[in-house]
């Protein structure tokens, strides 16, 4: 359903006409929570309201980056330049973070899941090859050999700086 497809049109109900409204909620995600506009549509005669599937996915959207930004969390691409600057794939990555389902890993790379605090220190975690190789073997994964260290420290630096 489009965002503009309910303004103006008759609710069937009273015969009245939906008009375009903004509310202020917060939403929560991963255990945290922003406050967001959100737009809705009111019915002007009996007050009957109506969400879009892409309304709630904007305001949804805007949940996460304030979050995302409130609470210094990795964003998408710098979780997935990170897991690249390891030699680490989808499976081996999740492993690390404890058997984190791929499909989560996969999430977060995408945008689509929002990792929480814990999840990022966890993340963040990786960096120190210490941490990295003791994860390693307890989770029983094969770290590919790094042959430029130098190259593989400023590819996980360069995924963790803030971007404009």
């Amino acid at each position: 359903m489009s965002i503009t497809t309910l303004d103006g049109s008759l609710h069937r109900g009273c015969g009245g006409r939906y008009a375009l409204q903004t509310e202020t909620v917060t939403m929560r995600i991963s255990g945290m929570a922003a406050e967001v506009a959100r737009e809705f549509y009111r019915c002007e005669k009996c007050g009957h309201e109506n969400r879009t599937i892409d309304q709630r996915d904007v305001a949804e959207k805007s949940a996460t980056e304030q979050i995302r930004v409130a609470h210094d969390l990795l964003a998408p691409k710098a979780i997935r330049q990170l897991r690249e600057s390891l030699g680490l794939t989808i499976p081996q990555f999740a492993e690390l973070c404890y058997g984190t389902p791929k499909g989560i890993v996969e999430g977060w790379e995408k945008g689509k899941y929002l990792q929480n605090r814990d999840a990022d220190a966890l993340i963040r975690g990786l960096l120190d090859r210490e941490t990295l190789e003791k994860r390693a073997a307890k989770a029983g994964v094969t770290l590919p050999v790094i042959v430029d260290p130098a190259a593989a420290a400023a590819a996980a630096d360069a995924a963790l700086a803030p971007t404009a």
